[in-house]
This record gives C-alpha cells, sequence and structure tokens, in this order.
C-alpha cells in the first residue's frame, strides 16, 4: 500500500482529481457497454492479442469483468482493497500469458474513449482538468499491474527454472516431517521413487525396500532425530531389481515447523564402477610387469631341464620303466612352458593392426589347426561376416576359444562357431559354466581345470581390448554348455573403435 501511496503522490493525484472522477462516472454509466465492445473489438481485430483468448464466451465474461473495472475506476475508493485488486489483474494475466505490451495498448484504448465522452459532454473549463484526471488515474492502474505482473512473471520463470533444476538433480532429496512423511522432495534422474505423488507418503514406502534395508535406515533416522547430528552413510551397497547398485546417504536434522529432516540420497553406482576398473587396470599393469619378470626367469631354466630330460631319456632302453617316469616329467615341464607362454601372452601390451576382415575365413583357418585332433567332437561353422580387427589377435582369441570348447566336451560333443556382421560366438556342449564362477572366469590365474593355467580367457580379453573389442560369457548359448562372444567394431563409424589409435595393417 506504501507504494501505491507514493504513485498517487508522485504522478499527482489529488483530492480534486477524485472528485473529478466521481462526478464524471454518471455520463459514462450509459456507455459502459460501449466502451467495453470497442475495447474487445480491437483486441479481436489483431490476431496476437486475440489469441490469448478461447472463445466468446469467455469475451462475454471478461466483458462484465472490465465492467466492474471502469466503475471502480472512476469511483474509487483509491484505497488497499483497490490496489489489491489491480494487483490481482496483474496476476491474472501472467497466468493466462498476456504479454505486457497489450496492457499499454489496451489501456491507452480505454483513455481515449473516456476523454472522448468528455469531450462531447461539453464540460468546458473542467474538460482538461478531468482529462488530467482520468490520465493520471490509469497511469496509476497501468503501474500498479504492469509491476504485479513483472513480478509475478519473474516469480513464475524463477520456479520453472527451479523446477527444472530440481527436476534434472542426479539426487534425490526429501523433507521429512516427525512422523516420517514427506513434506517436499525431489524426484533423482535415475528413477529411484516410486512414480507417484511424494507429498504425504512415508519415506521408507517411496524409496526402494533393498536400499532401505540395506542402509537400515529407518534406525539411522531415528538416531539422527534423536541425536540432532548429521548422520553420513558414505557407501551403502544395495541390490534393486536384480542389480547392484551403491548410494551415499546424508541425514540432516532440521528445526523447521515444516520439516525435521532432510534426506539427500546420491548414486555413486557409475563413480564405483569407474574406480574398480581403474583398480582393475592398475592392478593388471603391475600383475602384467611381474608375469612377464617370472616368465623370463623360469623360460632358459625349463629349456637346460627340459634338454636334460630328453637326453637322459634317449639315453635309456626302451623298456627300462625310468623312460615313463622321464615322460611324465617332460609333460610337467611342457605344463610349465604353457604357463610361460601364456604368461608372456598376457604381459605383453601388444598393438592391433586393424583392417577389414572375413571373420569365417579366420575361423576356418583355426579349424584347420584343431579338428582333425577331435574325430568324435562334431564341430560346426555357421554364418558369415565381417569386422574392422587385426586378424592376428581374432585368430588368437578364436583360438584360445575353440580349443577350451572342445576341452569342455571331451572325447564326444558338439562346438558350434556362429559369424555375423562384428560378432563371433564359440558354444559348446559341456558342462558350462558354474553360476558362482561367472563373474570370475576373465580374472586372472582363475580355472575349473585341474590342469588350466587360468590365463586363457584373460588373455583373450587383453587382446580383445587392444582392438577396442570385447570377449562376453554369455547367459544362454545355443548349445547346454558354456558360450562366449567375441564382439568386434566394424569400421571408423563404429564407436568402439579407437580411430587414430590403431594402426592399420
Amino acid at each position: 500500500m506504501e507504494n501505491f501511496r507514493e504513485m498517487q503522490s508522485y504522478i499527482g493525484f489529488c483530492d480534486e482529481d477524485q472528485t473529478l472522477l466521481r462526478a464524471f462516472w454518471p455520463l459514462v454509466a450509459p456507455h459502459v457497454g460501449e466502451i467495453t465492445d470497442h475495447f474487445y473489438a480491437r483486441i479481436l481485430a489483431h490476431p496476437q492479442a486475440a489469441a490469448i483468448l478461447q472463445d466468446e464466451d469467455q469475451v462475454e465474461r471478461l466483458k462484465c469483468t472490465l465492467q466492474e473495472w471502469l466503475a471502480g475506476l472512476l469511483q474509487g475508493p483509491w484505497d488497499e482493497p483497490y490496489y489489491r485488486h489491480r494487483q490481482r489483474i496483474g496476476h491474472a494475466h501472467v497466468r493466462v500469458g498476456l504479454p505486457a505490451r497489450y496492457m499499454f495498448t489496451a489501456m491507452s484504448v480505454v483513455r481515449d474513449d473516456l476523454c472522448h465522452l468528455a469531450s462531447e459532454a461539453r464540460y468546458g473549463d473542467e474538460l482538461e482538468a478531468l482529462c488530467t484526471a482520468i490520465r493520471r488515474v490509469t497511469e496509476i492502474d497501468l503501474a500498479t499491474i504492469t509491476s504485479t505482473y513483472m513480478e509475478a512473471r519473474e516469480a513464475r520463470q524463477l520456479a520453472d527454472i527451479n523446477e527444472l533444476i530440481v527436476s534434472f538433480m542426479p539426487v534425490t532429496v526429501l523433507l521429512v516431517d516427525e512422523h516420517g512423511r514427506v513434506v517436499m522432495g525431489t524426484r533423482s534422474a535415475e528413477h529411484l521413487l516410486e512414480q507417484r505423488e511424494l507429498e504425504g507418503q512415508n519415506y521408507a514406502e517411496l524409496l526402494p525396500v533393498g536400499l532401505v534395508e540395506a542402509a537400515d535406515l529407518t534406525a539411522q533416522v531415528n538416531r539422527a532425530l534423536e541425536t540432532q547430528r548429521e548422520i553420513t552413510l558414505v557407501r551403502v551397497d544395495a541390490i534393486l531389481e536384480g542389480k547392484a547398485r551403491n548410494f551415499r546417504i546424508n541425514l540432516v536434522p532440521l528445526e523447521h515447523p515444516a520439516a525435521r529432516l532432510l534426506l539427500h540420497v546420491e548414486e555413486l553406482t557409475d563413480t564405483v564402477e569407474t574406480e574398480t576398473r581403474m583398480q582393475r587396470s592398475e592392478a593388471l599393469a603391475h600383475l602384467g610387469a611381474m608375469s612377464a619378470s617370472v616368465a623370463h626367469e623360469l623360460r632358459n631354466p625349463l629349456a637346460g631341464i627340459s634338454a636334460a630330460i630328453q637326453i637322459l631319456r634317449r639315453s635309456l632302453p626302451e623298456a627300462d620303466r625310468r623312460r615313463a617316469v622321464l615322460e611324465r616329467i617332460e609333460d610337467q615341464i611342457q605344463r610349465l612352458n604353457l604357463l610361460v607362454s601364456d604368461l608372456l601372452d598376457f604381459a605383453r601390451p601388444g598393438t592391433a593392426r586393424m583392417a577389414d576382415i572375413a571373420l569365417d575365413d579366420v575361423v576356418r583357418g583355426v579349424l584347420t589347426l584343431v579338428i582333425d585332433d577331435h574325430p568324435g567332437v562334431d564341430v560346426r561353422l555357421v554364418g558369415e561376416g565381417r569386422a574392422h580387427a587385426d586378424p592376428n589377435l581374432v585368430h588368437q582369441i578364436v583360438l584360445n576359444l575353440v580349443q577350451n570348447a572342445l576341452q569342455a566336451v571331451g572325447e564326444k560333443g558338439s562346438v558350434r562357431i556362429a559369424v555375423e556382421r562384428g560378432r563371433v560366438v564359440v558354444a559348446d556342449s559341456g558342462p558350462g559354466v558354474p553360476v558362482e564362477a561367472r563373474e570370475k572366469v576373465f580374472t586372472p590365474f582363475f580355472t575349473t581345470r585341474t590342469r588350466g593355467t587360468g590365463l586363457g580367457l584373460a588373455v583373450c580379453r587383453r587382446a580383445a581390448r587392444t582392438m577396442n573389442a570385447e570377449v562376453e560369457l554369455l547367459e544362454d548359448g545355443p548349445l547346454a554348455g558354456a558360450a562366449f562372444a567375441l564382439l568386434l567394431p566394424m569400421g571408423p563409424e563404429d564407436p568402439r573403435w579407437s580411430g587414430p589409435g590403431a594402426a592399420v595393417g
């Protein structure tokens, strides 16, 4: 109201103006219908202005509102209720989306019509004073409406921006009252909360059960409220919809009439996975360096021992029982040699020489090396396809996968190699990979075979990633046993291809 009095004083709106306007009203009242009809005719004649109107019924309702406004404009009283009414008009204009320029032009139309009526009424010497009073009162109304309009529009824009920020925040924040009910909350980008109204719901019913139980959240909330101290659960690991996810939870007690606690839940799954990958890469780098050192130290002594055993074996008669012992020793030496070779393959960083290759041709080359040694196994190649990869690395990976499959099926069974664009799947009819071992099969030195080195699949994955490819254990294969897929990039347009980072063969 103080602002309203200041505007009246600033513009010189005085008691004399109020007296002239009240005396003028009886002359205006019979023409109010004409003024409102003219007002809306001007609006409807301009498409952009008319666009804010819905239909003829709304226009008729607005005409009645305009007539009431005119009566108040000229009769007053120009007091606080009058000022509040004009502020509500400003808010209404924001609500319907009226552009600000139409408030100025519309007020000009009303002012001109009122002054025209005053001129026709032959006011004589008071005409100029009356028109000045009309100008002053309409300018005060316009200033009140537009200032409220600007404030309301800014507040609405700020609220819209705030809604956008809150809607896309990567965290969930809930304000909770003393009964555990949510007063206000945000929905995180991860859709952590159930898709329903938040307000009035219990926080423990909105959050996933797995997270509530993993964090012992109810007990933690009670402790925070009792001690009035902030509690931070640095990392909470939970299984949600069958997937492991990680969170940080902050519980902040509040002293506010509406809320007693701020519950802040932040998803850390991507961060944890990134840190785990970095730690694994660092560990593998150290392991590779150590493996190379050990392999080089073992290779020369093993070669010397093997040569000595061969000389001893050849010096003994064929019927000598000691030859069998020496043969077993030589078998173990060969096994150690295989381990040394795997260690060196695992430690060797490798460079991919990328080229456009026919995957089925690479697989046929692999089969010519192994198929004759397994006459009782049904080995079949199905399909064809191309990829952008290093043919030698693909050969090495497929050979390892096929040898694993042949060992899994034994003397009789089936092995299928399915080839398609950018993909090779090797499946067997063996016993498959135990459930408890599925997540460990690519871990160096892990094996389910008594004579395995535990490096074959680790070497395969390392070689694949040199080409920005991947080797995966499939959940379901075409045969009853295990199935491994080699997924290869198709060329520079494939996001998995590193482009300039790979040498082109």
